[in-house]
């Protein structure tokens, strides 16, 4: 360290030497002002705008319109903040107009479209958008009501009294205008209670912290699946009909409102249009005011276990009683509030009854489900729907409507009737109430597909002896042709004088596809025993031609209904009994093929091909979400490999898991069905032919016989 000179600190009396300058000082010139946005035709321009209002210089200059974009002062991102606004205030408006076309009476309908098609060129559109909002908003199209009363349905409403409602605002203002009973209106949901729907609470993948269970969205299946995901679902259902947003009061399983109205929404749609299993009018009444006459915690319960099969956002919705789903949940509490519900008779126990079944139906387990069905039967039966009615039943309960009673019980009878009848001939069990109801067929002037749903059953009622008992359709016997030809005049002259408005191919909707497909299913099971027998006479040649004439005819109006289904609809949301129509149309096709040219394939291009590939990717679709669909997926596709049928390229993945080794066991543990998919073997023993049978064969099934059908759909890959 003693090389190194010590540092002395600066004298503190000495300036520092200035340094020279090298260039001279420049001036500062000042700032640009940056405008904040520019002019629509400066940005076009790609001039510099100084953003003068109303008019910039350079537009001064060069004499053209200056419009701005932007507000004074207003950035870019606060524009765009407030056009989302905007367009969201928009949307919101649009929606409850369409709710409003959708749900009212036809005359309030069409005096709100009188008001869209009078619009003023002068008024912006948004402008008469949210003029024509604020004017539903304010219920001037609507027809008064008692604020003590709940909304009547329209059957209810007296129309020739038509006044205008006070203002929304004026009747919320009012007290007691809350209460579920004192909604002006189902279809309208006040915009001062939570807000405008877009900022309304979204259903999300947790629920409730009442259960374990818990709710995400699976992996699509198709691109339905991906159009038709329920992300906005919860708030629009509460705008189209608040009563259900009192649901929550009737299920201990999760306070999720918006979920369990979005679960009620589309089991209306996909389930509720088509068997009509309760008055839901009366339903609705009850559930958001508490009442019990027509609605309990137990058809709640079972209502949303069964719209669960029709949600995107439920988990596992085709594993049965998965630990993961909901559905689940929402099954074993129901179950639990059935036994509480032991000797007891009422309405709501009967529908409850029905829908317990139909879930068990969908998961593959139909025989266990009998017991419920069979229970709604006789509790039907005790309350004297069908059987002239004792005193006690006859007498309507003083707090509710003699027409609402009447109503609500000749529903239940006629859909008990439907449904027990229906699920009859589906699953090939004995009819249960083989009398018709006590009360006339409901609605006069409403609900057209109910009525004609009801006149089709008292046919079914007399046909169903000869679908079921092979002693009637013996060809040789002319007596037997003759019913067979009865029945089929009769349904046939029902179908031709079904209303307009029921056309699959003029209205094709989901519902009027499905009952169209159910006539032509009836048609081929009706003429299907004919064609079963093995032993025959020259006699009876010319009946077997006329029953195979028929059947053809009905297969290939299913598979063009199917067609139409397909392109119209899609898969990802149908209503799950169309799979019976897919099934019936997929072996009769099957069999129709092997019997006029027994040396397979034909031509691909043929109509009964495509029809059949249309069945099976259908059933690729339905089997994601409907477990019933897998067994009957993989009975038709083995029997497509045993008739030398090359399977399309799209289905091998479905069936791959199909014919797993773990998920062959396992349908042997769940299914119990009474199922009869392959009606030609019926025949020869019925209860060989029942799904649970056939399932417990394929897991007994040889290591030879693996090896067998493991090649078969090798080759079916190879193109083979």
């Amino acid at each position: 360290m003693s090389n190194f000179r010590a540092l002395q600190p600066a004298p503190m009396d000495q300036e520092p030497t200035p340094q020279p300058q090298s260039r001279p000082i420049l001036t500062s010139k000042p700032k640009r002002t940056v405008t904040l946005g520019a002019c629509v035709a400066c940005r076009k321009r790609k001039s510099k705008c100084d953003g003068n209002r109303p008019v910039c210089t350079c537009c001064a200059q060069k004499d053209t319109q200056c419009v701005y974009e932007l507000g004074p002062n207003e950035k870019p991102s606060q524009a765009m903040k407030r056009k989302n606004e905007e367009m969201q205030g928009e949307l919101s408006n649009l929606r409850q107009l369409y709710d409003f076309l959708r749900l009212r009476p036809a005359h309030e309908a069409m005096e709100i479209l009188k008001r869209i098609r009078a619009n003023s060129p002068d008024v912006p559109p948004s402008q008469h958008i949210q003029e024509l909002a604020d004017f539903v908003r304010q219920g001037d199209l609507l027809i008064q009501q008692p604020l003590h009363t709940p909304p009547l349905s329209n059957p209810d409403r007296d129309p020739t009294h038509p006044v205008t409602l006070p203002s929304l605002r004026q009747a919320l203002d009012s007290p007691g205008a809350l209460e579920p009973c004192n909604l002006l209106y189902p279809s309208m949901y006040p915009m001062g209670l939570d807000g405008p729907a877009t900022q309304r609470r979204r259903h999300t993948h947790g629920l409730s912290a009442r259960t374990d269970s818990q709710s995400s969205l699976p992996r699509p299946t198709s691109i339905e699946a991906i159009l038709q995901t329920p992300s906005t679902a919860a708030a629009d259902d509460l705008a189209a009909d608040p009563r259900l947003g009192f649901v929550s009061n009737w299920t201990r399983v999760t306070d999720d409102t918006g979920f369990l109205a979005h679960l009620f929404t589309i089991w209306t749609e996909r389930e509720y249009v088509y068997y009509h299993f309760l008055d839901r009018e009366a339903f609705l009444a009850d559930l958001s005011c508490g009442r019990s006459d027509f609605c309990s915690e137990l058809l709640v319960n079972i209502v949303l276990a069964s719209a669960c099969f029709h949600s995107s956002a439920v988990k596992d919705r085709n594993k049965p009683f998965s630990e993961n789903s909901i559905q689940t949940s929402f099954y074993y509490e129901a179950r639990r509030l059935w036994d509480l519900e032991e000797g007891r008779d009422c309405l709501t126990k009967v529908q409850a009854g029905m829908i317990l079944y139909l879930v068990l139906a969908k998961y593959g387990r139909d025989r266990d489900g009998q017991k419920f069905l069979l229970e709604a039967c006789i509790t039907a039966q005790n309350l004297g729907l069908f059987d002239h009615e004792s005193p006690h039943h006859s007498t309507t309960p003083s707090h509710i409507s003699v027409d609402r009673w009447r109503r609500a019980r000749a529903v239940t009878a006629w859909a008990v009737h439907n449904f027990q009848l229906s699920m009859s001939i589906t699953y090939s069990f004995p009819v249960v109430i083989k009398n018709l109801p006590a009360v006339p067929i409901p609605y006069h002037d409403v609900e057209p597909l109910f009525r004609s749903e009801c006149a089709l059953h008292i046919i079914l009622l007399d046909c169903v002896s000869i679908i079921q008992d092979n002693e009637y359709t013996n060809p040789r016997d002319t007596r037997s042709a003759d019913r067979i030809e009865a029945c089929y005049s009769r349904l046939r002259s029902w179908w031709y004088s079904r209303p307009t408005s029921l056309d699959a191919d003029k209205y094709p909707s989901q519902v009027h596809l499905l009952c169209a497909m159910q006539y032509n299913v009836n048609v081929v099971k009706l003429f299907r025993p004919v064609l079963d027998r093995e032993a025959y006479s020259e006699q009876a040649a010319p009946y077997i031609d006329r029953a195979r004439t028929a059947i053809s005819a009905s297969l290939r109006e299913i598979r063009r209904l199917v067609s139409l289904h397909d392109t119209h609809h899609g898969w990802s949301n149908a209503i799950t009994f169309v799979i019976h129509g897919i099934t019936v149309a997929s072996f009769g096709t099957l069999d129709e093929m092997s019997h006029n040219n027994p040396i397979l394939p034909q031509p691909e291009n043929d109509e009964r091909y495509q029809g059949l590939f249309t069945c099976l990717r259908a059933l690729t679709v339905l089997l994601s979400y409907s477990y019933y669909a897998q067994p009957i997926f993989r009975l038709l596709t083995q029997k497509c490999a045993a008739l030398g049928v090359r399977l399309p390229a799209e289905v091998q993945g479905a069936l791959d898991y199909c014919t797993s080794e773990g998920w062959t066991k396992k349908a042997a543990e769940l299914v119990s069905s009474q199922y009869i998919a392959d009606t030609r073997s019926v025949a020869k023993d019925t209860e060989s032919a029942r799904m649970d049978a056939v399932i417990s064969r394929w897991e007994s099934l040889s290591l030879e016989d693996k090896k067998a059908w493991a090649a078969r759909k090798g080759k079916d890959r190879a193109g083979v």
